[in-house]
């Protein structure tokens, strides 16, 4: 692929990125939801209060006995009302700024990632006035709201001044309650509302008093105050053009304070700070002892801008004087940027505002209280500024829970300061008399004169120094002899390093140096000239052993091997002074222990991150790899003419800063827009000679910054020595011109200097303009034989430029000047090549229109064509038409007849088939029945009476009671004649004709014999000459002796009453001589001695101490009364107990003891127990029953649940009655086979439902799963490769690509494109490594540098797994750090990924090493190492044996662990599969810690796994954020009385506890 290639490819996926960064910038320029639902909000509020108000003013014109009442509570409702209009707009004003926020950001992405965006011929990359307006940091969008085309808030300061006419309302709210400028009807307006401060008692203040007399009780003063605010910073921002005032403020004008100053300026103090810049904050930060004043104001800024870390006021309670120390010494750059975006919606945190309050409104911080002569205006501004913003946000409380002594720390800050004078003007004396004694002051005496000035840290964090090795036993470059290891230099000729224009790179330990740049630079080298590498200050002097020479590359070789471990040593001491600086700034001396040698202390300050484990026990040292080092020669001093601010560059100690990094600034020139950002890092330094920069270089334009700019900077300069002054002193000139050395090149024995300062002065002090004559003068004498412009300048660039401060100046100057230069040229190209592309565009467009006109008129002449054609064919077919409907009628008068004749033929036999089931139920009744009697059958025989033959049957019938059915059957007459007889009838006859002794059980009952003697009890009558059979009962007779006879009466009818003795039972009979009814009953001898036995004992102790028992009883026993002599007393007994009664049932009378209605009644109660148990046992097995035949299911069409019956297949909403109260369970997600009669045609339809989620479909759970495993399959391969799917253009073009790769290859084998081409072909598309491994080499030789070669080259030798790897695996690592360094956004090699690396994968997803390679591009490209991980997996799966992935992947994997070159935060998921929990706290919520037995790598066995973001960790997590998310997820249970407040966490089901007091989290339940 050409370079044209690459950059035709680049600039399409630009374009692209474009388009879509455009459509989501115009996507998001619309209002948010919750933009567009505040303002409707707002309106709704609006419209509240508007219709309050009209009602209010329409009660006002009325007249009504109740107004008073209906006043006030009209009142109430619009301070509600209000209160809620103004904070929707505050809430609608933080919701637009943050659309603004998020536009802003979208545009930067855009003109960052796109420079073609920043055209204006495009129309999308322009940025609206607004959007501008809203970039500028000292600007705060402060939206207005307006109803009815007038500004609301405005609008409401004025619109209840008609309140004062109403006297209901004055008397309401008082008569000293204002009603202009008041919307919240309070008896103070929105004036005092915003900066009253709420006080202890409300009768230490005006303010209070009237606030406590407030009529509505529920007000809350705070919200009240926000609301007040509110309303007057938007008063505010309509009032002024620029909401922010500059604070350059004379310190005359605040000796007037505050008449001295503008209404502006006191309105702007109280809503923003002041504009303070780096600068003027460093004036104080500077100071080695800053004014009280200032360092609280610093520090109490500080925290309320939060312009310091969160691990410092999460833990911060209260302010001491080492904090406000520490707080001061910050970096200022991040305050200076909060100050100047300050928005005044921003609430401080409480928290915050409770620990500054006692600073803020203590009475030393008071701006009318302070000196205008120790504390400049800056600092009274910003005290104004905290004063006002403490006072709206606090309350009572803060005020009466002070813990801190304020005035004890305002007093030692003073003694501090105080002290630090009393030293400083002591050593100022001293100075003074010693530089009046001596002439000349050597550099090292001015080192020392001004140490004092040097700022120290106020504060000792350490009590231990840290340990350092000496470095002075390391040789000196200059104090080296020639020829020492080929290092060193001349000793009685000084040497200075001179800048060679190129870089070199070079391996630590090797004396081989590789040269780039231009070979006319590198020529300066000759043989055994002495460099410095690396480092002109610090570096080791070495001697070149040979002439540069070019082979394939130009290259030089050193005497001996480079070593950089002094450097290194240099860098580290370095870093131990400046801690050292910081733990002891009271100390001058540091602690240090001896080294013993110079080995020893190399070894000390050897970097850890040099070595690489080849063992577990052992470690080597891997040389460091140099590249792009600058080189200098060493020169005699006297042949260097270079001026100092030239050697300074040159030797590389003025540092670029990247000032507009992060910022959205830009330039515009010829109506395009370039970020200086971008042009910034353009014009980096270049160590390449000037004529051939690319881009503007800053010491191109150092020389062109106006001299008498410098002069008037070094003025300003001087000035600001301490002490700090508007004027330059004696002093202050004596220590410049022995800066600036004056003297040196001069006689003064004459004084010329001092009588220069003496003629030039002004009361001994020099204003600007004297500066410039005495400049003039100075220059004059210093170089006379010049004139005295040219001498000015000469002196200026000789001396002045080297002043810190105007040395800063100008190299900030030229860099801006620079800047400006890169932005013209650029922002031009940007809009010639629009230009351009507009004539190429317009020339592309009049080719494609008039085409598109030749193929319209070619189109319409072949759509004519197609019509006349079409109408030609129709009428044609117009005679096939008419024939066709005549068949369709046919046929559709036979089908017809066919369906009509099939539906009757149906009919008729579903009607058969119902037939013959109803006779098949028919007969399985009537065979069911017989079945049951032959069941029943006891006895059958045929007997003959008189001349009458008849067939008798007996059945036994157990329903309610046992019976027997004895059946009589004539075959004469075909007669049956039944008798039914029961259990008492049956026995009786029985024991009656077998003269049975005892009772007889059944089996002696049911044998044949004895049932043979009930037929002989049938009688046979004829009747008009037909027999009648009858059951003669007759022969009946009791046994026994008659021993009583009476009259009984019951139940209003009177009975004749038989009693029947024998030596087995007691007979009873009763005859009713009104019915002739025959009652019978009887009680055995046994029965009846236990039935007197059982009353005896149940009723013993009731008789005996009853008057009115049974004399019977009492006297004589129970068993007694069954003796003959007691027989009265028994039959007596008898007839008490015995009842006559109807049935219930047939409503006939029976006869029975009393004993017999007892166990009746219990048989009563016990059945009806029975029945209810029955029927709840019924109900229970319907309701189980209806359980199992009915089933819930989800409707998705209705979003509601049915109820299906699954025998049935019905489906109803209701549910079943059956089931009461209950409901069935829910429908299971699962899929069954259903089936469904189409009932057109009859066919049966097999699909598949899912009743738990009302999904429904006609495919199988196996062609489903085919389905979803083709779709997963599709979706990993998408995973794997990307997205982007190939159509057969694609294929097309790659196959073409690919095959053209080969024959321009062939063509011409010696062009770089072909070669790289072929390369990458054999390397990916054949995936023949060796073939590759030439044609890789010979191009390296041809571009070494390049970064599609070295990173192709790179994935190549991991891939092949080339011996040693070790080595192998080193130099891919160098050439991808190179090729990252020549193309950081990976743009050159994006082509090379999709045309060979994915093809690869996308033409054989299963080939190893396609994958291999895929992977390898993630790991070491893209650094997407858990994208490399999976396709380490896919490969593997496809070829677990292959060598290359294998190695590759075990490679990967120790690399991950820290120290290795893919440092991850935590191990891969997969090592979770094999490891083991090792702790788990219910603290950590869903975080464990875990232990990988199998870890590779020594000491990361144990990591940290969150079980819900499969996230893996080697570090404890931050707990506080652990915290933090889980009480955002988590709904507060309770809590709402104490300080303990519980948390239920629904993603882990537990709770927790946080204590408000103690700010703790907890999961143990608190006592």
């Amino acid at each position: 692929m050409t370079h044209l290639q690459f950059q035709s490819s680049q600039s399409l996926i630009r374009r692209q990125c474009k388009t879509d960064t455009l459509d989501n910038v115009m996507s998001i320029k619309d209002p948010s939801p919750r933009t567009e639902a505040l303002a409707a909000e707002i309106l709704q509020n609006v419209h509240n209060r508007e219709s309050l108000i009209s009602r209010l003013d329409q009660l006002h014109r009325e007249s009504s006995l109740s107004r008073t009442n209906r006043v006030q509570r009209l009142l109430y409702g619009i301070h509600n009302a209000s209160l809620a209009v103004v904070e929707t707009i505050e809430a609608w004003n933080w919701s637009k700024q943050h659309d603004r926020k998020r536009r802003r950001e979208w545009l930067r992405l855009l003109n960052e990632g796109s420079p073609e965006a920043t055209s204006s011929d495009t129309g999308d990359g322009e940025v609206s006035e607004e959007d501008e307006n809203d970039a500028r940091p000292n600007s705060t969008p402060v939206n207005i709201f307006l109803w009815n085309g007038e500004h609301y808030l405005k609008k409401m300061l004025r619109d209840l001044d008609f309140l004062r006419e109403i006297p209901e309302a004055s008397s309401c709210l008082g008569s000293e309650c204002p009603f202009h400028r008041n919307p919240f009807l309070l008896p103070l307006s929105v004036d005092d509302l915003a900066w009253y401060h709420p006080i202890s008692t409300p009768k230490d203040d005006e303010r209070s008093r009237k606030m406590a007399t407030t009529v509505w009780k529920d007000v809350h003063i705070g919200r009240v105050r926000r609301a007040a605010f509110v309303v007057l910073l938007d008063e505010f921002h309509r009032l002024n053009s620029s909401p922010r005032i500059d604070c350059k403020i004379s310190d005359k004008d605040w000796i007037y304070y505050p008449n001295g100053l503008s209404h502006g300026v006191l309105r702007s103090m109280k809503f923003y700070p002041p504009s303070l810049t780096e600068e003027d904050l460093t004036q104080f930060t500077s100071l080695v002892d800053p004014p009280a004043e200032a360092i609280v104001a610093i520090g109490c800024a500080r925290l309320l801008l939060d312009s310091v870390g969160d691990d410092v006021t999460n833990k911060l309670l209260f302010l001491t004087k080492p904090i406000l120390l520490k707080l001061i010494r910050l970096p200022i750059a991040d305050l200076s940027k909060k100050i100047s975006s300050f928005n005044p919606l921003h609430r401080a945190d409480s928290k915050i505002v409770r620990i500054v309050y006692p600073f803020v409104m203590h009475e030393r911080m008071d701006p009318k209280a302070m000196n205008p002569a120790e504390v400049s205006a800056q600092m009274m501004y910003l005290s104004t500024w905290l004063r006002g913003l403490v006072s709206r946000e606090a309350n009572v409380d803060y005020a009466r829970n002070l813990t801190v002594d304020v005035g004890k720390i305002f007093a030692d800050l003073d003694a501090r300061a105080n002290r630090a004078k009393v030293s400083k003007s002591s050593k100022l004396s001293n100075e003074m008399m010693l530089s009046r004694a001596t002439k000349a002051t050597t550099e090292d005496d001015v080192h020392k004169e001004n140490e004092h000035l040097k700022p120290r840290t106020n504060q000792s964090v350490q009590t231990d120094a840290i340990q350092l090795p000496v470095l002075d036993e390391l040789p000196s470059p200059q104090k080296l002899p020639k020829g020492n290891n080929g290092q060193g230099a001349s000793e009685t000729q000084q040497l200075v390093p001179f800048p060679i224009s190129v870089t070199v790179n070079l391996t630590e330990g090797s004396p081989l140096v590789l040269v780039n740049g231009c070979i006319e630079a590198a020529s300066l080298l000759k043989k055994s000239d002495i460099v410095r590498i690396y480092d002109a200050r610090e570096s080791l002097n070495w001697e070149l052993a040979s002439d540069p020479k070019l082979d394939d590359v130009l290259s030089f070789e050193l005497v001996s091997g480079y070593d950089h471990s002094k450097i290194k040593a240099q860098e580290a001491k370095s870093r131990y002074d400046a801690l050292n600086r910081l733990c002891y700034p009271y100390k001058k001396e540091l602690i240090v222990t001896p080294v013993k040698s110079t080995a020893e202390h190399l070894r000390a300050f050897e970097d850890p991150s040099r070595h690489v484990a080849s063992d577990m026990d052992e470690s080597h040292h891997s040389p460091l790899h140099l590249r792009g080092a600058r080189i200098w020669k060493l020169i005699p001093k006297e042949n260097d003419t270079r001026t100092q601010w030239r050697v300074d560059y040159d030797d590389g100690i003025i540092p670029w800063d990247n000032c507009y990094a992060g910022l959205n600034a830009f330039e515009e020139h010829f109506r395009v827009r370039v970020s200086l950002d971008m042009i910034e890092k353009q014009c980096i330094d270049s160590p390449y000679p000037l004529e051939r920069a690319v881009h503007q270089q800053r010491i191109q334009f150092f020389e062109k910054v106006p001299f008498l700019e410098v002069i008037d900077e070094a003025f300003h300069a001087v000035c600001r020595w301490h002490p700090k002054g508007t004027l330059i002193d004696n002093v202050k000139w004596a220590k410049l011109c022995r800066q600036m050395r004056f003297l040196s090149n001069m006689k003064n024995s004459k004084h010329e200097i001092d009588m220069a300062f003496v003629r030039h002065s002004d009361a001994r002090k020099l204003d600007l303009v004297r500066f410039h004559s005495i400049l003039d003068d100075i220059a004059s004498m210093q170089h006379p034989e010049l004139t005295k412009e040219n001498a000015l300048i000469k002196t200026v660039w000789s001396s002045i430029v080297t002043l810190t401060d105007v040395n800063a100046m100008m190299w900030k100057e030229a860099k801006a000047m620079a800047l400006r230069h890169e932005s013209v040229r650029v922002c031009a190209e940007t809009r010639i090549a629009a230009f351009v592309r507009k004539e190429i565009q317009e020339s592309k467009s009049k080719e494609m229109k008039s085409a598109a006109l030749i193929i319209q008129k070619q189109m319409r002449q072949v759509f004519a064509r197609r019509f006349v054609a079409s109408l030609l064919k129709k009428m044609k077919e117009d005679e096939m038409f008419q024939l066709r409907i005549k068949c369709a009628t046919s046929l559709q008068t036979s089908w017809r007849r066919f369906f009509w004749r099939n539906r009757f033929l149906n009919h008729k036999k579903r009607k058969i088939e119902c037939e013959r089931q109803n006779n098949t139920k028919k007969r399985e009744h009537l065979r069911q029945k017989r079945r049951l009697s032959l069941a029943s059958l006891l006895y059958r025989d045929v007997i003959r009476i008189d001349t009458t033959i008849a067939t008798v049957s007996i059945h036994l019938y157990e329903d309610v009671q046992t019976t027997m059915l004895l059946k009589v059957y004539v075959p004469s007459t075909r007669e049956t004649f039944s008798f039914r007889l029961n259990e008492n009838e049956v026995r009786e006859c029985l024991e009656r004709a077998l003269c049975s002794e005892g009772r007889l059980s059944w089996d002696e009952m049911l044998k044949r014999d004895a049932l043979n003697e009930l037929t002989k009890r049938l009688m046979i009558r004829n009747v008009r000459g037909r027999p009648i059979f009858l059951f003669s009962r007759r022969n009946i007779v009791e046994r026994g002796l008659l021993i009583k006879t009476a009259v009984l009466q019951s139940c209003g009818e009177i009975f004749l009453l038989s009693m029947f003795r024998s030596p087995y039972d007691i007979v009873f009979c009763t005859y009713q001589p009104s019915t002739r009814l025959q009652l019978r009953t009887k009680i055995s001898i046994p029965k009846l001695s236990s039935w007197l036995n059982q009353i005896y004992a149940e009723n013993r102790t009731t008789w005996s101490s009853s008057k009115n028992a049974d004399a019977s009883f009492i006297s004589e026993p129970a068993l007694r009364l069954l003796k003959q002599e007691n027989q009265p007393n028994l039959i007596e007994w008898l007839v008490k107990r015995v009842v006559i009664r109807t049935n219930p049932k047939h409503g006939k009378f029976e006869l029975l003891f009393q004993y017999e209605a007892e166990e009746e009644r219990v048989i009563k109660l016990v059945t009806k127990i029975q029945s209810q148990w029955r029927r709840i046992k019924s109900r229970r097995a319907a309701k189980s029953q209806t359980y199992t035949h009915w089933e819930k299911i989800y409707v998705r069409e209705e979003r509601m649940f049915a109820y299906r019956n699954t025998i049935t297949d019905e489906r109803q909403w209701e549910k079943p009655k059956l089931l009461g109260e209950d409901d069935l369970p829910e429908p299971v997600d699962e899929w069954r086979t259903e089936q469904i009669v189409d009932p057109t045609t009859g066919q049966v339809h097999v699909y598949h439902v899912n009743y738990g989620t009302g999904q429904s479909s006609w495919l199988t759970e196996k062609e489903a799963a085919v389905l979803v495993q083709r779709r997963y399959r599709s979706k990993h391969e998408s995973d794997l490769i990307g997205k982007k799917k190939l159509d057969l253009v694609d294929v097309v073009n790659a196959l073409k690509f690919i095959q053209g790769a080969r024959d321009k290859y062939d063509k011409d084998p010696n062009k770089l494109a072909n070669i790289v081409n072929y390369a990458l072909l054999c390397h990916c598309i054949d995936l023949d490594f060796e073939k590759a491994r030439p044609i890789y080499k010979e191009a390296m030789k041809v571009s070494p540098n390049h970064p599609l070669i070295a990173r192709a080259y790179g994935i190549y030798l991991l891939a092949s797994c080339q011996l040693p790897r070790a080595t192998s695996f080193q130099t891919a690592c160098r050439l991808f750090n190179e090729a990252d360094l020549a193309d950081p956004t990976q743009s050159k090699f994006h082509s090379a990924t999709e045309i060979y690396f994915r093809w690869s994968v996308l033409a054989d997803s299963k080939n190893p090493l396609a994958l291999l390679n895929f992977a390898l591009v993630h790991q070491c490209i893209y650094k997407k190492y858990d994208h490399s991980e999976r396709l380490y997996r896919a490969a593997l799966a496809a070829d677990p044996t292959n060598e290359y992935v294998t190695e590759n992947y075990r490679l990967f994997t120790e690399e991950r662990y820290p120290g290795g070159s893919y440092v991850s935060l935590g191990p891969p998921f997969s090592v979770y599969r094999r490891s083991t929990i090792v702790e788990e706290r219910p603290e950590w919520a869903e975080w464990v810690k875990m232990k990988d037995p199998m870890c590779p790598k020594k000491g990361f066995e144990i990591y940290f796994f969150n079980r819900f973001t499969k996230t893996t960790r080697f570090n404890e997590p931050d707990w506080k954020l652990v915290w933090d998310a889980r009480v955002e997820r988590s709904s507060c249970v309770s809590g709402k009385t104490t300080h303990w407040q519980e948390y239920y966490d629904p993603r882990t089901k537990t709770t927790f506890f946080y204590d408000g007091y103690s700010k703790r989290y907890t999961c143990v339940r608190p006592e």
